[in-house]
């Protein structure tokens, strides 16, 4: 069977910029020329703050782990090291020896480097999983470098999620396999089958993992198309597909699921809109 796909002709627009900022960011309240350097938090540009997952371990009180929290110098490096302080402001929830400690609170960017990191230590075992704790951190001093207007305050979030192993290869089983009509119906309906095929899963962050099939067969087995890769997050055994999950003709994809540790399986229910998708279920090899 050949998947019929309507005509998609992509535009794609190459923007030369004459003007590279040597800040990871654009800053439209930056000047594009000064004289000197300054100091910023990597992440500040994040429209909600630098969040950070951490794999909590059931039972374990004193388990503990370290943020990092980069600090970068925006300019030419400099002849000597720089000492940055960084101070906690007052509207953190997260509270000291509860949820984090701070080794030192200052950042040291070595001579000849534009960068330097600021290490937290995470109370993992005295968060809970539906707590929030948000650092909010200011630098206060730069050692005669600017501090940025825009980028010299970040809020850190920690964040805890249920420890995940996901990662492996499955074998994959339909319960209900659906080819599509290309207008988001069904073309055809098959229950309790299988190519014989199997998807690795791979771990490529705390919770998130890479499909190397999101069709879980369909594609390349029913209609010797390329299997497309996708992305799929596990919280505490809910199964969420990344937003930006699409095939290679640009058609989004929907993955929600659950998945058992102690039958070592995934039961996932997808659609594209083309018309695809169904329910599998993988099993652990």
């Amino acid at each position: 069977m050949m998947r019929q796909h309507k005509s998609k002709y992509i535009y794609l627009l190459v923007a030369l910029v004459s003007f590279v900022a040597t800040s990871c960011f654009d800053d439209p309240g930056l000047e594009t020329t000064w004289n000197g350097s300054e100091i910023e938090f990597n992440a500040a540009n994040l429209p909600n703050g630098y969040t950070e997952n951490f794999e909590k371990e059931d039972g374990n009180d004193t388990q503990t782990d370290m943020g990092m929290i980069q600090v970068n110098l925006v300019g030419a490096p400099a002849t000597s090291d720089l000492t940055i302080e960084v101070a906690v402001d007052p509207s953190s929830t997260a509270i000291q020896s509860v949820h984090y400690n701070l080794p030192s609170n200052t950042v040291t960017i070595p001579a000849g480097e534009v960068s330097g990191t600021l290490m937290v230590e995470v109370l993992i075992g005295n968060i809970g999983l539906d707590e929030t704790p948000d650092l909010v951190l200011k630098i206060t001093d730069a050692s005669g470098a600017k501090i940025s207007a825009n980028y010299g305050e970040l809020t850190y979030k920690m964040r805890m999620v249920c420890a995940s192993k996901l990662e492996g290869t499955y074998s994959v089983f339909w319960e209900t396999l659906i080819y599509g009509d290309s207008n988001g119906g069904a073309n055809q309906t098959l229950n309790n089958y299988s190519f014989g095929n199997t998807i690795d899963i791979s771990k490529i962050g705390t919770g998130v993992y890479q499909l190397s099939d999101m069709t879980f067969g369909l594609y390349p087995n029913g209609y010797n198309d390329t299997a497309p890769k996708g992305r799929i997050s596990d919280n505490c055994n809910v199964i969420t597909g990344d937003a930006s999950n699409a095939d290679q003709y640009s058609d989004p994809f929907t993955i929600n699921g659950v998945s058992d540790p102690d039958s070592k399986t995934i039961r996932i229910v997808w659609s594209n809109t083309y018309g695809d998708g169904g329910t599998v279920v993988l099993t652990k090899e």
